[in-house]
């Protein structure tokens, strides 16, 4: 799911891509995008959405299982407003601005798009043939991107953080090991600090700076985190069937405290 405004956009594996307002008493669905189901895009469904930040946030994309990218304007038609297809294997986390849109593959690629030249920019891909990028958040300048490993661990091979600069060609600006032992399912930026979440069941919040500095480490009740969201001192984490809230005491999040 993404959002913009009061607004919730969700994808499924039922092929639509539905928008939903968020009001008193639940949600009520508003529209419905289509994705196209041309023969070049069949055996596909969605799998994950991002949506623009900032003051003119009207566009949001999905990500496919085909490796294709649909691009949708909330305030026009039903249909996207562009597709390309950037991967040969699924998409599994997108971010985006008014610029750019990036995504993340099973195929080992970090993918660029230029909005405005409708064209792909770069393909990115990070040292260690075990290495997969997971998932993907754009603050500013910085794209940090996280990993998982496949096969057998070693120390030297846990999950790393991957540190792009977009001004300057996206290109690769630092590689840091983490203390995850298994894949790292999100990353989150805040003004005072870094947050990643881990299938090995861990939430670790970061200090920003060159390197990262452990501040907090939070352990899941519910195993291995899939996915994770910070708000306003509230963290969500989600797992195989439950979710797990959590509202620290102390404001670990704050690494001036």
């Amino acid at each position: 799911m993404t959002a913009i405004d009061n607004t919730i956009y969700s994808c499924s594996m039922d092929l639509d891509v539905k928008s939903w307002t968020l009001t008193n008493t639940g949600l009520v669905h508003q529209r419905t995008y289509g994705i196209p189901r041309s023969d070049r895009f069949s055996s596909l469904w969605p799998l994950c959405m991002s949506s623009c930040p900032g003051p003119e946030r009207n566009l949001f994309a999905t990500g496919l299982s085909s490796g294709t990218i649909c691009v949708f304007d909330s305030r026009s038609r039903n249909n996207p407003i562009s597709h390309y297809r950037p991967n040969t294997s699924n998409v599994n986390k997108l971010t985006m601005n008014m610029e750019y849109i990036l995504s993340t593959s099973l195929d080992k690629t970090v993918s660029v798009w230029d909005q405005r030249a409708g064209q792909i920019m770069k393909s990115i891909t990070f040292p260690g043939e075990a290495h997969f990028p997971t998932c993907i958040n754009m603050r500013q300048d910085l794209v940090f991107v996280g990993t998982r490993t496949w096969g057998t661990l070693r120390s030297w091979d846990f999950p790393k953080l991957h540190v792009l600069n977009a001004k300057d060609d996206f290109k690769l600006v630092k590689s840091y090991s983490t203390e995850h032992t298994k894949s790292i399912t999100k990353v989150h930026l805040t003004h005072e600090c870094l947050i990643t979440s881990s299938e090995d069941g861990t939430v670790r919040i970061s200090s920003l700076t060159d390197p990262p500095k452990p501040i907090a480490t939070l352990r899941s009740e519910i195993g291995g985190i899939h996915d994770m969201d910070y708000l306003n001192g509230t963290l969500a984490i989600c797992g195989d069937d439950d979710i797990q809230v959590m509202v620290p005491e102390v404001d670990v999040f704050n690494e001036k405290q």
